[in-house]
């Protein structure tokens, strides 16, 4: 992971420290206080990624999800998402996220960012239906394949697969995989 003009935008602080572990103290992060983010911090965020590389690694559960929506939303430019895959938890893990996560999944995440682009739309709701892309088993299946969180609604990865610029063609090879 190149650190230089990247800062990591995580929810808490067990979440900057378990990554600093790993990656070292030159390693930036900002923390968003979990649902507690605020205006304040999103004005932060969006200041920072002028000149700095915004890397959203948020846990995968519904207040991270809706956390990274936020900051994608308020930003409104290029940014990077890191996810760790909720399957990487067993069953007697008591909560799933960065701080909970061991180092080889958080490596895999990191080396594995995707960038999404708000104002873009490389698939149309038309194209989306008729592919039947919204059915519950291809959403399940392109969640899967991009290590996303796998109980997005049908709009929500609509406006994910648009964010990362992926195409019907593209689509398609996943869900033929």
């Amino acid at each position: 992971m190149n650190m230089l003009n990247q800062i990591v935008v995580v929810e808490g602080k067990t979440d900057s420290q378990k990554l600093k572990k790993i990656f070292g103290n030159k390693l930036q992060t900002l923390e968003t206080n979990g649902l507690a983010l605020n205006q304040k911090t999103l004005d932060s965020i969006k200041k920072l990624s002028e000149n700095n590389e915004i890397i959203i690694f948020t846990d995968p559960d519904g207040p991270g999800k809706k956390i990274r929506e936020t900051i994608i939303k308020e930003v409104n430019k290029n940014i990077y998402n890191a996810f760790i895959n909720k399957k990487s938890f067993t069953f007697q893990d008591k909560k799933i996220g960065v701080a909970e996560a061991n180092e080889e999944e958080i490596k895999k995440a990191l080396n594995n960012i995707i960038k999404y682009n708000v104002n873009n739309e490389s698939i149309s709701w038309i194209e989306y239906k008729q592919n039947d892309i919204y059915l519950k088993s291809n959403r399940n299946k392109i969640s899967k394949k991009l290590e996303i969180n796998l109980e997005l609604s049908s709009k929500s990865l609509f406006k994910w697969l648009n964010w990362m610029n992926l195409d019907v063609n593209s689509i398609k090879k996943i869900l033929e995989e």
